[in-house]
Parts: C-alpha cells; structure tokens; sequence
C-alpha cells in the first residue's frame, strides 16, 4: 500500500482487492469513477448532493487540479476495457451514467464494503488506486494506463482535501 496513515477497513479493502482478478479491479475502478463522475464521493455520502439544501464537500477532481473532463474520459476508456476484455459490448456511458456493467457477488462484496466507509477513507481508497493506476501496479496483467499526471501528486492533491 502506498497511503500510509489510514484505518484498517481501507487497507483490509485495498488487501482484498489485490487479490482479485483484473476484471474485478477494473470493475471496481468504473464503479468509484461513475460515483465521482456523478458528485457521489461527498461527506455526506448523498446520492444526489446537488439537490441538498445544506453545506456538503463534494469530490471532484477540479478540487484536486484536474479537469472534470479527465474523470469522463477515464471512465469512457475503463468500459472500453472492460468491453474488450469480456469481448462484449454491454457497457456504455449514457447521461453521464455507466450501464451494462455486470456485478457479480465478489465485485458486490468489495463495493459494499466500499460504500461502508466514510468520506475520508473514500478518498484514502481513491488515492490508493491513482497511486497504483499510475504507476501500472494496479492490474496483475500488463494494462497500459496512458496516465501523464504522476499519481503520487494526485494524491497528495487528494490528501489535502480531506476533511
């Protein structure tokens, strides 16, 4: 792990996600980006922050230095993968919304146990796997990210934003 001063349910969480097969990764990197992409990584852990009348901290990658335009193209190109890799073409961005994705029982598991962490955590988790990503750690197999932005940086971005 790269994050270092975190709980133990993120880095059970990360642990447990190393042991998956890349499909899963994948899976659980098009499900945090659809969240973000959608206001959803917030501290009060929302559906739909923007209809809420009170004060809620909302993670967007512009928080961070990043146009929110780089969450849509990852996320675009992580359904492309998984497209290509389960030689389909089920998935597919409609309004912003990923659809067609197919979670199974270990990919619910990790989600749940995900969405059971707080805001911090959450982005403890989103540091992790820029970090990873980026530094072409993430997947078992060889998957080429094409990320120019050092991950590290991004996550110290991130770190900051934490409340």
């Amino acid at each position: 792990m790269y994050i270092e001063n975190t709980t133990n349910d993120v880095r059970n969480l990360i642990n447990e996600l190393e042991t998956k097969e890349d499909l899963c990764k994948l899976k659980f990197l098009i499900y945090i980006f659809d969240l973000l992409n959608n206001n959803q990584i917030n501290d009060g852990n929302e559906v739909n922050p923007d209809l809420i009348d009170k004060d809620i901290k909302i993670f967007t990658l512009d928080m961070v230095g990043l146009s929110n335009n780089v969450c849509l193209i990852l996320l675009e190109y992580f359904v492309m993968l998984y497209n290509e890799l389960t030689d389909t073409n089920d998935g597919y961005i409609d309004i912003s919304n990923v659809i067609g994705i197919k979670y199974d029982k270990d990919d619910n598991e990790i989600i749940s146990k995900f969405e059971k962490l707080n805001f911090n955590e959450k982005l403890d988790v989103f540091s992790e796997f820029i970090i990873s990503y980026s530094n072409e750690t993430y997947f078992n197999e060889y998957i080429k990210t094409n990320l120019i932005l050092n991950g590290f940086n991004i996550a110290k971005l991130i770190q900051n934003f934490k409340t």
